[in-house]
């Protein structure tokens, strides 16, 4: 039985986080959150925070655009600027 709730309450976090995602892309994206979000599937934050220190936009493109060919689904054309945006802030 408590397996079951546990995994009622788990089904129901899921549901909230992808409507909270749907709400902020509605208004906008957040580039700091779909990093957060979509770049730690594959790899650590850390490594993420210590490139920001010395990448450029033009390597940070470079670098979005290589992530996305890995994966296709990854971000939209929206939330791939976004994401730059995030990222070239030093």
């Amino acid at each position: 039985m408590k397996k079951s709730w546990l995994a009622i309450v788990v089904a129901i976090g899921v549901l909230m986080a992808f409507g909270a995602t749907q709400g902020i892309s509605s208004q906008g994206y957040d580039g700091e959150s779909l990093v957060s979000a979509r770049c730690s599937q594959c790899h650590g934050l850390g490594r993420v925070e210590a490139a920001k220190k010395v990448k450029d936009r033009a390597a940070w493109e470079q670098t979005v655009n290589r992530m996305m060919s890995k994966k296709a689904d990854l971000l939209n054309e929206e939330e791939r600027q976004a994401v730059l945006d995030f990222l070239v802030q030093k």
